[in-house]
């Protein structure tokens, strides 16, 4: 299993590298939404934040890890099923999980570049690490999976018209309420409420204490996030349909 997983990851890698949508999506908008808001003066902080960089930059890590996980691969399977490119694959050895493993290697390779660029944009405009490393890798690792996850569950299972439009809107919202560029603090509190159910979220506060912040991260995202990391990906492998 691990040969035509490793060949079908590397295959995946190679094919979104050479595309300019995958890479404007997964790389150029995160790193936008850096130096964008990273820059802007008026919005909040979270209390313990030593400087809006190190916030936005937490927020950048996930932003990017919602694209490569979620709209990316979520677009890309819907296609996919729809071309019968999946049902082709069905008949290899990869099988439906090794599809999914494959896709997740994918994820995890472009996550990794996203990360030392955003990093390495982020300290030349004053970002300062602080925070718990092993809480990142958690955050890190559960995120890439919650999102992934998501992404092979839409794009496994609807229409691919209907995946177009509906994870662009979900990476919105979920931009909107995941505390990436605006403290959960700051918003009305139903709204945090439910922001608090959402990965997004999640990931971002773990993100952020692993990072860019220190004190303990909050029990909900914890909590948050280990539910979706496992739960999303579990769905997944269920619903999954090849055609």
């Amino acid at each position: 299993m691990a040969r035509p997983v490793l060949t079908q990851a590397s295959s995946e890698v190679k094919m979104t590298l050479q595309q300019g949508e995958a890479a404007l999506l997964t790389l150029v908008i995160p790193v936008l939404g850096l130096l964008v808001f990273g820059s802007v003066k008026f919005l909040p902080l979270p209390s313990g934040v030593p400087s809006r960089v190190n916030f936005i930059l937490a927020g950048a890590i996930a932003f990017g890890i919602m694209a490569s996980g979620m709209v990316s691969q979520s677009i890309t399977v819907a296609f996919d099923r729809n071309y019968g490119v999946l049902k082709r694959l069905g008949v290899t050895p990869l099988g439906r999980r090794g599809i999914i493993l494959a896709k997740l290697a994918q994820v995890v390779v472009l996550e990794l570049i996203q990360l030392i660029v955003l990093v390495l944009i982020g300290l030349l405009m004053g970002y300062h690490p602080e925070g718990n490393p092993l809480l990142f890798i958690l955050g890190w690792v559960l995120a890439t999976s919650a999102f992934t996850g998501l992404g092979l569950l839409i794009g496994g299972t609807l229409k691919a018209e209907l995946v177009l439009g509906l994870s662009t809107l979900l990476w919105l919202v979920l931009l909107g309420l995941g505390s990436m560029a605006v403290p959960l603090t700051s918003l009305p509190g139903f709204l945090e409420l439910i922001a608090k159910l959402l990965p997004a979220a999640g990931a971002s506060e773990l993100i952020l204490h692993g990072l860019a912040m220190s004190g303990s991260v909050p029990a909900w995202a914890i909590v948050n996030l280990v539910i979706w990391g496992i739960g999303a990906p579990l769905l997944a492998i269920r619903f999954f349909r090849w055609s």
